[in-house]
């Protein structure tokens, strides 16, 4: 995954500095940075685990589209069906396609 960080947990833990004699504690220091890595750590896991997230949720995405247009060309072969039938006197047939696309609508349109 590309950072736009500056610093990663590795270069703060190798990172050194110079003490001289009013420096800070070595140790007060260490502590800090010790902090700073777990923090910075926790951090790019978490960005992997949203990561990771987003692509199942693009996949899914994906997966449902198509599942829609194939639920709207049924649709639509019902609706040309019906019409057809009606056109050709066969209303028995008629009014059981009409309750189907009523459900269908119902059932797909909430």
């Amino acid at each position: 995954m590309a950072k736009d960080t500056n610093l990663t947990a590795q270069v703060i833990y190798e990172k050194e500095f110079h003490v001289d004699i009013k420096g800070y504690a070595p140790a007060e220091v260490d502590e800090f940075l010790d902090q700073i890595i777990e923090d910075y750590q926790i951090y790019d896991e978490k960005i992997e685990e949203l990561g990771q997230a987003l692509t199942r949720y693009e996949e899914k995405i994906k997966e449902l589209s198509q599942q829609i247009f194939t639920l709207q060309t049924e649709n639509q072969n019902l609706n040309e069906k019906v019409n057809a039938d009606f056109v050709n006197g066969n209303s028995d047939m008629v009014d059981i396609l009409k309750r189907i696309a009523r459900l269908e609508k119902a059932v797909f349109n909430q």
